[in-house]
C-alpha cells in the first residue's frame, strides 16, 4: 500500500510578442551556446551535441536547480522545444516563430511546469510571464543593436 500523500501540481504560462527581425535571424539565437551573445548572466554546460550548438537531442545543463535540458524538437526556423528536469520539477518549454507581414517574427513561449516535490509545486505555481517578457526584451535589443543588455 502506497502511503505517499504527495500530489504533483502543474502550471502553465504563455507569452507572445513580436520582434523586428525575421525568424531566420531569431531562431539561431534560441540555442544554449548563442544565448551567451544576448542573455546577461546565462550559463550552461554542454553535455551532448554533435554540432556543438542546439540540435534535436542536444543535452545541456544549467546551474539553477541544477537543471538538465533536452532539445526534443528542433525545426528551424519555426519551432524548438525543451524538456527541463531538475530535482524538484520537470518543465517543458515550447517556442514557436511565425513570420509577420512586416518581415518580423511573432514569437510564442509556452511553458508547462510539473512539481516533483512540495518545493517543485510551489515553484511551478510561482511562475508568471514576466520572465518571458524580460527575455523577449533582451532578445529584441540584441537583434536591433548586436549588443547584450547588461544587468546592473
Amino acid at each position: 500500500m502506497n502511503t505517499n500523500t504527495f500530489r504533483s501540481q502543474r502550471a502553465f504560462t504563455e507569452y507572445a510578442g513580436e520582434l523586428d527581425a525575421p525568424p531566420e535571424a531569431v531562431f539561431p539565437l534560441l540555442c544554449p551556446v548563442r544565448e551567451y551573445d544576448w542573455l546577461d548572466g546565462w550559463a550552461c554546460r554542454m553535455i551532448y551535441s554533435e554540432s556543438g550548438v542546439a540540435e534535436e537531442n542536444c543535452v545541456f545543463e544549467t546551474p539553477s536547480g541544477p537543471s538538465t535540458w533536452n532539445v526534443d524538437r528542433y525545426e528551424p526556423p519555426s519551432r524548438v522545444s525543451f524538456t527541463v528536469v531538475s530535482p524538484d520539477q520537470v518543465s517543458r518549454l515550447k517556442i514557436e516563430l511565425e513570420p509577420t507581414a512586416a518581415g518580423g517574427t511573432r514569437l510564442t513561449w509556452q511553458r508547462m511546469y510539473t512539481g516533483l516535490t512540495e518545493a517543485g509545486n510551489a515553484n511551478a505555481n510561482s511562475h508568471t510571464t514576466g520572465h518571458d517578457h524580460a527575455l523577449m526584451r533582451q532578445l529584441d535589443h540584441y537583434l536591433k543593436t548586436g549588443q547584450m543588455v547588461r544587468s546592473v
